[in-house]
């Protein structure tokens, strides 16, 4: 992607100053990016990332009442495409055509909650497939956009060991369609964004916080993400030769089982 495209296009920053003069975030990512780093590393600078948290073996930071909001349009589309796995055209379709059709209220709510908290931070991968539905109901001018992706090698070497098993074209293939479909809404809707790579925010730290704070206007720093990344800041996270084996004994063991059958079997 060019790189004019990865930084703020026709927005500028907000001024430094208390949280509340902050803008709210939006973080457009697939599943496997590292966003829980950078959402639990922006909520340092004061923004609220809802009541309640979804919790795995760490803190997500995703807001539990965006995700229910998210299975809400899943389910009144009739979604139940494995959207952590397939890129779904049709979802996007399905639940952006529900705009203007279905009881709005409870997604209203939901944004005037949040807006009684700015500035907050939203983080879902389910929101590559809801976005264009909850456009016209975001305060778009009080919004900044992040595009988050993640070094293909390492995302499969993630995923892998998470046990989506899968050979590396097949996750190319969909995390490039899901990140080039966040473009398309953001350069469609003349949104503009900033463009981070996990990778760069955790082998670069200063360089890569600087630009945050360069586009939200705050004042965080290396000691910040250290807080919440609990492993080594200036190491390419998943780049051990031992993180390289153990990904392909599992792929191997379960090669029979890979996601690709999947596909070829819906391509005949």
């Amino acid at each position: 992607m060019n790189e004019s495209l990865s930084t703020v296009k026709g927005l500028s920053a907000s001024p430094i100053g208390g949280p509340e003069s902050h803008p709210n975030v939006v973080i457009l990512t697939s599943g496997v990016s590292g966003s829980s780093v950078l959402t639990g590393l922006i909520s340092r600078a004061g923004y609220w990332t809802g009541a309640c948290t979804h919790k795995k073996e760490y803190d997500t930071f995703e807001n539990e009442d965006l995700i229910q909001r998210n299975l809400d349009l899943f389910r009144t589309a009739n979604f139940t495409g494995n959207y952590t796995m397939e890129f779904c055209d049709d979802g996007i379709s399905s639940i952006t055509a529900l705009r203007g059709r279905v009881d709005e209220g409870p997604f209203k709510s939901f944004v005037e909650t949040c807006q009684q908290h700015r500035p907050w931070v939203w983080k879902d991968p389910r929101l590559w497939l809801t976005i264009r539905f909850w456009k016209d109901l975001l305060p778009l001018s009080d919004c900044r956009f992040i595009l988050l992706t993640r070094d293909l090698r390492h995302n499969w070497l993630s995923s892998i060991q998470r046990r989506h098993i899968r050979s590396f074209g097949s996750m190319k293939r969909y995390e490039l369609a899901i990140k080039s479909s966040i473009v398309e809404f953001l350069d469609s809707n003349r949104i503009g964004y900033l463009h981070l790579t996990y990778e760069d925010l955790i082998v670069k730290p200063e360089q890569e916080i600087g630009r945050l704070n360069a586009y939200l206007g705050t004042n965080l720093e290396v000691a910040d993400l250290a807080a919440i990344y609990h492993n080594s800041l200036y190491k390419v996270p998943r780049g051990s030769v031992i993180d390289h084996v153990k990904a392909w004994l599992i792929y191997i063991k379960n090669y029979s089982q890979r996601f690709d059958l999947v596909e070829k079997a819906k391509q005949k």
